[in-house]
């Protein structure tokens, strides 16, 4: 019976990280030279991972391949994020910057007070313009069906791609039944408008 501490040291572990370090240093977004590196990776990977095994439940040669395959999954999928990521940094609004007239200033200090409040969702709408925009709304509301209501909630909360899942019905026709229900709110406002 083979006991947790023979994993690392078994010839069959020591075999499989030399061939899948090999294989993984001659693949994309790997150099030769990490050879080595990856090696270690692995059985430092492994070592963490030992008191895992269970003789009862499997082999060793099946514990030490599932573990060292989880950890060339973690790594592809690491430094294909990192490559996305690129340059990418992200700014503090505190940050300070090199501005105008040898002065430093501040990404909060460059947005307006009420830009600032808009973008938080505090900005206060007037009340002339909240009441035109309740009475649109209330006109929109009066010429939908519930069904359609219910498929407006739905894009909202969950956006045209989840909304064709949750429903199991194509994109298409989500598109097509929202563009409809557009296409009649024009015309209702249209027929609405004094200019008509």
């Amino acid at each position: 019976m083979t006991s947790r501490s023979d994993v690392v040291s078994n010839p069959f572990t020591a075999d499989l990280i030399r061939r899948k370090a090999a294989f993984l240093s001659r693949s994309a977004g790997f150099t030769r030279s990490e050879e080595e590196d990856l090696r270690q990776e692995m059985a430092l990977f492994l070592m963490t991972k030992q008191q895992l095994f269970d003789a009862g439940r499997g082999s060793v040669e099946a514990f030490v391949t599932s573990v060292v395959t989880s950890w060339i999954g973690m790594e592809v999928r690491r430094r294909k994020s990192r490559k996305r990521r690129g340059g990418l940094r992200a700014f503090s609004l505190d940050s300070a910057f090199p501005g105008t007239h040898g002065e430093s200033d501040s990404l909060s200090g460059l947005i307006g007070d009420e830009d600032g409040r808009r973008r938080t969702g505090g900005s206060a709408i007037p009340h002339e313009e909240g009441v035109e925009i309740r009475d649109e709304w209330n006109a929109v509301e009066a010429l939908l069906t519930a069904r359609e209501r219910a498929l407006l909630r739905d894009v909202v909360n969950h956006g045209l791609s989840g909304t064709a899942q949750k429903r199991r019905i194509p994109r298409r026709r989500i598109a097509a039944m929202l563009a409809a229900i557009r296409e009649r709110v024009i015309e209702s406002r249209a027929s609405r408008s004094p200019f008509a």
